[in-house]
């Protein structure tokens, strides 16, 4: 009878404890998340690409759209600022190219150009094959 009891006790413990809510998980901020806002970053705009050219002014990164090419230039012109008032964490696309360079815009069909005076195209392309097929600007 004993082992009987025993094993009742058990089974109402376990169901018991099944039953009882679950603990809340903490919630904190997905990194991920918070760079998909960032409002330097061309490539978060849906269907962009970027590539990096050699121009009379300097090395650019040329970013088209199939999207909103307006909100392309808008962050294209972000970038530069960024860039031009170093202002911005050290990982922002913004931020990693050579110091002393300045930044200018220009609208190309479907986009924008970013071309970075006193800047390096090896840089540039480095910097666009990191970011091949990405929908992000994340440098890390």
């Amino acid at each position: 009878m004993r082992d009987t009891n025993h094993v009742k006790s058990l089974a109402i413990a376990l169901l018991i404890g099944c039953s009882s809510p679950a603990k809340p998980t903490p919630v904190t901020p997905d990194d991920h998340a918070q760079k998909a806002t960032d409002p330097t970053c061309p490539l978060l705009v849906p269907g962009t690409a970027v590539t990096a050219e050699d121009t009379a002014d300097g090395p650019s990164l040329v970013f088209v759209t199939t999207g909103d090419a307006a909100l392309v230039r808008t962050r294209g012109q972000a970038l530069a600022a960024m860039h031009n008032e170093r202002k911005g964490a050290a990982e922002n696309l913004g931020m990693m190219f050579t110091p002393g360079s300045t930044a200018s815009v220009s609208e190309v069909a479907g986009g924008v150009r970013v071309t970075f005076k006193g800047g390096q195209l090896d840089e540039l392309q480095m910097h666009v094959k990191h970011l091949a097929g990405s929908t992000t600007c994340e440098m890390h």
